[in-house]
């Protein structure tokens, strides 16, 4: 289904040249009978959708050969059209109509004017009861498998009737009755038996033989479960059966022979498979312990490493020789482990982590499942690309008043300059014409704002792959070469949200500065060593984390952007390097999911700052109205808020995507770039 601008297309892929449709539509569903040229197929069986934000709730394709079966029904009280039908020769096209998709709007603002700015009313209608978000579709995959446990046998019909009998003798007499040959399995259970051996202990009691008991694992025959039932006129293998499943045993055919017991479907007589996997996205480990679930028996090598130290008492004097000897050894072994019950029981499976590989061996039919599995394990997870905006939209205000004036005599010079005063007295020689008094006043006022700036517009593509990328001991290490100026979090590249994970992604621009330090003193010498504990990044700081990627698309994702700068610096004393002080901004936000292409606005970030100076003339510049004639006063307003965009898109790999063959770069320096000879 694609979206038109008036319009909704259903496309069916395939339907040939030459197809007939039948349909019938009725208010809120419409449905169509498909009858194609030749003979084909639904590859992944009968399909579903269901796109509710469009007004169709389902959307269903059945059918085989050369016969299919749509149907569509709409939203509860959304009408639905008859369609247009068209074909191209290849796909069959239903165009139903659809009302207008709004794709931009735009409100011209007046910033001229204070008080609120009118907005377009576009907004859903209020619910008029709780309705819970819709449910979207997800892949499916489907198969069919025989039940093994079953065994298929023929034979005359069945009236018998026991009650509490042993389930081996039924089912001997089931096997006569049969005309069939029977043999049964004893099985055996792990039980602990305790007994005493003598031991000499050579370290505390050289001369003294102690007793120790030893607990040792021995195999005792299991009771054979009871089994009630009554069967009249009954079919001959229903009635075997039957018994089987009510005394828990298993039961296969071999030649004209059944044999019977706990575990007999893991053994076989005939000749057994074995084939070797190259996995492509999902590890072995994984893909084995999946298999390990469903009933396989997965065998993996285990090195196990004693270290044994003896010798050497605590309270062994300072600079004495060491007497204490470390004896370690290695322990080699195989374990095995998996469900007891499953469609893969009798399923023996392997991995190999260098090649990325896992070997399955056992009854063919049994391996033939289990790639089933494989095949729809081993699928490739999703990519998206986040592309983020970063705003640094600053509002300043600053407003200045100023005046100045000056008052000139004969024998008098007085002067106002921004708020100070300058007076003169004397008998000297007044400039040429100045034989008069005059006065002179200059008033000046100023208001200062600005606007935003673009941080940083990067791009992260990132999968939805939560697998580690570093583990602790990787991190302890990155501590420690770093001599102690690292911790865990600057370990992970001094991010709120690091690398330790590979569906993690950071961008970082800026300078380390140092924000604590720390000296010593020898006491030997006197002198003193500075050291810096800690690094802090002054500058854009931006993590992301990709959680999920549905096939709906919907992306969740978590953002953690920071802008910081420094302020000021403090002397850290000695001949340590000064701290600085850092302003930070940060915003950390929880799980958000948006749609493919929707885009996510963060606000909010906002720091103001107001400070206000005054000079003025003693008394004179407190008096009302003319003591603006005595004063200067500057008012200086900071407010800078931080806004964040973000559009996730999903990247179809499958053809090239957006930014396989297809990516068209926006700034021409990218375009000359690419354009050259040999890119």
């Amino acid at each position: 289904m694609r979206r038109l601008e008036n319009a909704v297309e259903l496309v069916v892929v395939g339907a040939g040249p030459a197809p007939q449709l039948q349909q019938t539509a009725w208010p809120n569903g419409w449905q169509g009978q498909l009858t194609t040229a030749s003979p084909t197929g639904l590859r992944v069986g009968p399909q579903r959708l269901s796109m509710p934000e469009l007004g169709f709730q389902s959307v269903s394709l059945d059918g085989s050969g050369s016969s299919y079966s749509l149907s569509v029904t709409s939203m509860p009280g959304v009408p639905l059209a008859r369609p247009v039908v068209s074909a191209d020769g290849v796909n069959l096209i239903l165009t139903f109509p659809a009302s207008p998709q709004v794709s931009l709007q735009t409100n011209r603002l007046d910033l001229s004017q204070p008080g609120a700015v009118p907005l377009p009313i576009y907004a859903p209608p209020l619910q008029a009861r709780a309705v819970a978000p819709p449910l979207g579709d997800m892949a499916v995959g489907t198969m069919r498998i025989a039940n093994r446990g079953y065994v298929n046998l023929s034979g005359p019909r069945v009236t018998l009737t026991v009650r509490t009998a042993n389930a081996r003798d039924v089912l001997m007499t089931l096997a006569r009755i049969g005309g069939y040959g029977f043999a049964f399995q004893e099985s055996l259970v792990p039980k602990e038996v305790e007994q005493k051996t003598g031991d000499v202990d050579r370290l505390n009691s050289p001369n003294t033989n102690t007793e120790r008991t030893e607990k040792t694992v021995e195999g005792v025959l299991a009771a054979i479960p009871p089994v009630t039932a009554s069967f009249v006129n009954e079919v001959y293998a229903q009635a075997f059966n039957t018994v089987l499943l009510a005394s828990g045993l298993q039961a296969r055919k071999e030649g004209n022979t059944v044999i019977v017991g706990k575990n007999v479907l893991s053994k076989t007589m005939g000749s057994q498979a074995s084939k070797i996997y190259r996995l492509n996205q999902v590890s072995a480990g994984s893909a084995a312990d999946y298999l390990a679930n469903l009933g396989a028996s997965v065998t993996k090598t285990n090195t196990i490493t004693t270290a044994v130290t003896q010798g050497g008492s605590q309270s062994q004097p300072s600079g004495a020789p060491n007497s204490a000897t470390t004896l370690s050894s290695t322990q080699t072994a195989v374990e095995a482990y998996g469900a007891s019950s499953g469609p893969l029981i009798g399923l023996l499976a392997t991995t190999d982590s260098r090649l990325g590989t896992i070997t399955l061996v056992g009854d063919p039919f049994v391996v033939a499942i289990a790639e089933q599995y494989l095949r729809q394990l081993d699928l490739r997870q999703r990519q998206v690309s986040l592309a983020v905006k970063i705003y640094d939209v600053s509002l300043d205000n600053d407003t200045t008043a100023e005046s100045s004036f000056a008052w000139t005599g004969r024998n008098f010079i007085i002067a106002n300059e921004n708020g100070s005063l300058s007076a003169s007295y004397g008998d000297g020689v007044t400039p040429s014409g100045a034989g008069n008094n005059s006065f002179l006043s200059t008033l000046n006022a100023q208001i200062v704002s600005s606007n935003s700036k673009l941080l940083a517009s990067p791009t992260l593509i990132l999968s939805e792959n939560p697998s580690d990328l570093r583990s602790d001991d990787e991190a302890a290490a990155a501590i420690a070469s770093s001599g102690g100026q690292a911790t865990a979090d600057t370990a992970d590249i001094n991010a709120p949200i690091g690398r330790r994970k590979a569906n993690e992604a950071l961008v970082r621009v800026g300078t380390n500065v140092p924000v604590s330090v720390s000296s010593t003193e020898s006491g030997d010498t006197g002198t003193v060593s500075c050291s810096i504990d800690e690094f802090q990044t002054a500058g854009l700081v931006l993590g992301a984390r990709v959680e999920r990627i549905d096939d709906n698309g919907f992306v969740t994702f978590t953002l953690s952007p920071s802008v910081s700068a420094v302020v000021d610096t403090v002397e850290a004393g000695g001949n340590c390097p000064s701290i600085s002080i850092l302003s930070v901004r940060r915003l950390d936000t929880g799980a958000v999911r948006v749609r493919d292409g929707q885009t996510l606005i963060l606000t909010g970030v906002i720091s103001d700052f107001d400070r206000i100076e005054v000079s003025k003339w003693p008394v004179l510049g407190d008096i009302p109205l003319i003591g603006q004639f005595f004063r200067s006063s500057g008012n200086k307003r900071e407010k800078r808020e931080l806004v964040i965009t973000v559009t996730p898109r999903i990247i179809n790999d499958g053809t090239g995507g957006v930014y396989g063959y297809g990516y068209n770069p926006t700034s021409k320096g990218a375009q000359e770039f690419m354009a050259s000879p040999g890119f």
